[in-house]
């Protein structure tokens, strides 16, 4: 026999020798008389001898299987004292995924053995928690079947709390949309004279006050310097402003925030200006100092300042205006650790005594996936290509070969063979993810036709990164029949990430011509039995739950589908829109330095 301290948990019963071998002793005789008198139980004790004795002792009494255990018996293994057969209530099988140390086939005690002898506590402590998990799984019927039972119901309730979850967040979307539209603050329509939406005219408005605080909070004798840097993520109707518009119009601000006369606007090359309304400024070249002349102050747009002989147009410029004060925006300063971008900074502090400030604007990218289900993977680019932001997109997804490009062709009023219909078949057809312009929604609104989830191309592990589920407004799984493992999963996760879906039966014409050839039941019952089989796999309400044919679009929920997308494609639009004019610009100012 071998024996193998282990660490315990529990105080150790130390024995003597003596002692243990009595107990031995006395095993061996019970085992003896019970052999005397049937055939079948000696095995069993054998077996459990060592693990019994280990219990007593505190040590862990190690039996080379082929010797000390019958033939028939070697299935068995011990736990906490006892023995047992796979498939019994502490086996290491009834938990899901891996478990260390070959658990799975050498159970727990022979795994918790291995790890304690290589001091590895982490494994030690995962085993141990495992252990406990099926004996709490399964104390109450201790069987594989009970614990399969609770599994369910724990799954169940676990996807009941996720669809409450994005049921409540897709309330508290629509709540911030209501919220805007009644401080009429929602709509892009909405310009100022210059053609600003409401967003870029809050950013104008916060920076020209931001700009001034700091000229303002700056000393009274001599000139100071604020220094700002902008880093916010654009929004694809930004687009449409001439380069240097947002520059320009906080410029105008801040000279109607300060009450000041004329401000000079100094770039590198004016001629980069097109289109911009420049009332009340005068716009210059740094390179010209006496463009300056007169003005209030003074705003470099993008300078260079990197060099002392550079930085030194800037402050030329500055001492022919009447204040001397300067505004540079996004200017360059070289690297920091640069010796001659330290000279400029020194200059800099030598030469605008009053004060000098660093400012900067950022403003994050809009929040596209809610916070949960872990860190949001990168939007593909082929979204981004469709100009995601500013567009209502709505998936079809589901396993390959229910008819998804069928419907797609469909709910567009197309037929398979009509321009910019998407490519049917009986082999997988859509191998790629394809956007489609839904007309009946308006401009702006797409149907996404993406390629079917479990093939060997899209496997289902992959499929939701690759297909990028999650950045869709509404998914719509579809399925020509019962629900598979992988439409449940794929509901799974994006129920785990809160994307709303709804689930969709295709083909239903060809499923009630079955079910009444088998049963001979009416059209309205086989309905009712789908929509009952739907409702119990998907958990959804019966409002999220269609059944349709690409074949007959009058009938069966059709023209219900199509108004369901038209709206989610609405609202989608809208979600996005009320995150991105409902950012929050931060101001992040440090004194004494540039930026």
């Amino acid at each position: 026999m071998e024996y193998q301290r282990l660490s315990s948990s529990k105080p150790r019963r130390f024995v003597s020798v003596p002692t243990l071998c009595l107990i031995g002793g006395v095993l061996l005789t019970l085992t003896g008389y019970i052999a005397y008198s049937s055939s079948e139980t000696p095995d069993i004790l054998i077996a459990a001898a060592p693990a019994m004795m280990s219990r007593f002792s505190g040590l862990r009494v190690r039996m080379p299987m082929n010797l000390a255990t019958p033939k028939r018996c070697q299935g068995l293994r011990c736990f906490g004292g006892t023995a047992y057969i796979p498939g019994d209530p502490l086996d290491p099988a009834l938990i899901r995924g891996d478990l260390p140390y070959n658990a799975k086939k050498e159970g727990f005690t022979a795994a918790i053995e291995r790890a304690s002898r290589n001091h590895d506590l982490a494994a030690v402590r995962k085993l141990e928690q495992a252990r406990v998990e099926v004996i709490e799984k399964t104390k109450a019927g201790g069987s594989m079947g009970k614990w399969d039972e609770i599994f369910k119901k724990q799954q169940l309730e676990r996807r009941k709390n996720l669809m409450d979850l994005s049921l409540k967040r897709r309330a508290k979307e629509d709540a911030l949309v209501e919220s805007l539209k009644s401080h009429g603050e929602f709509s892009l329509d909405s310009k100022d004279q210059f053609g600003l939406t409401i967003d870029v005219q809050k950013i104008v408005r916060q920076q020209a006050e931001a700009l001034e605080k700091a000229l303002r909070d700056g000393a009274d004798d001599g000139a100071r310097m604020v220094t700002m840097r902008t880093e916010i993520d654009p929004m694809p109707w930004w687009e449409e402003l001439p380069q240097h518009m947002m520059e320009i119009r906080v410029a105008q601000q801040l000279k109607a925030n300060l009450d000041i006369g004329t401000v000079a606007v100094l770039f590198e090359n004016p001629n980069v200006l097109t289109s911009e309304p420049t009332d009340g400024l005068k716009i210059g070249r740094l390179s010209n100092p006496e463009d300056a002349n007169g003005c209030d102050i003074v705003i470099a747009i993008q300078p260079e300042c990197d060099t002392l002989d550079k930085m030194k147009r800037v402050v030329a410029a500055s001492h022919n205006s009447n204040y001397g004060d300067v505004v540079i925006m996004g200017g360059n300063f070289g690297s920091p650790s640069d010796p001659e971008a330290k000279m400029v900074r020194q200059f800099c502090k030598d030469t605008f005594v009053a004060g000098l400030n660093a400012i900067s604007f950022v403003m994050p990218p809009v929040k596209l996936v809610p916070n949960v289900g872990g860190e949001p993977y990168p939007l593909p680019q082929w979204l981004i290509d469709a100009g995601y932001k500013a567009t209502g997109n709505v998936a079809i997804t589901g396993n390959s070969g229910t008819g998804k490009s069928s419907l797609n062709n469909a709910l567009r009023g197309l037929k398979p063979r009509d321009d910019g219909a998407a490519a049917v078949g009986v082999k997988e057809t859509t191998l790629d993810p394809h956007g489609y312009d839904f007309e009946p929604a308006g401009p702006e609104m797409r149907l996404w036709d993406l390629p079917g989830a479990g093939t060997p191309k899209f496997p289902l592990d992959s499929y939701m990164r690759t297909m990028g589920i999650k950045y869709f407004d509404e998914v719509i799984i579809a399925s020509a029949a019962r629900f598979t493992e992988t439409d449940l999963e794929l509901m799974d996760e994006l129920r785990m990430h809160g994307i709303p879906f709804i689930a969709l039966r295709t083909k239903v014409d060809l499923e009630i011509r079955n079910a009444q050839q088998d049963s001979g039941a009416s059209e309205v019952e086989i309905l009712r039995n789908i929509r009952q089989d739907i409702k119990e796999n998907s958990l959804l309400p019966d409002d999220r739950i269609y059944m349709v044919s690409a074949r007959r679009p009058d009938d069966f929920d059709f023209q219900r589908l199509r108004q369901y997308i038209i709206k989610s494609l609405h609202r989608g639009l809208e979600v996005k829109l009320a995150k991105a004019l409902n950012r929050k610009l931060e101001v992040q100012e440090i004194w004494n330095t540039v930026c």
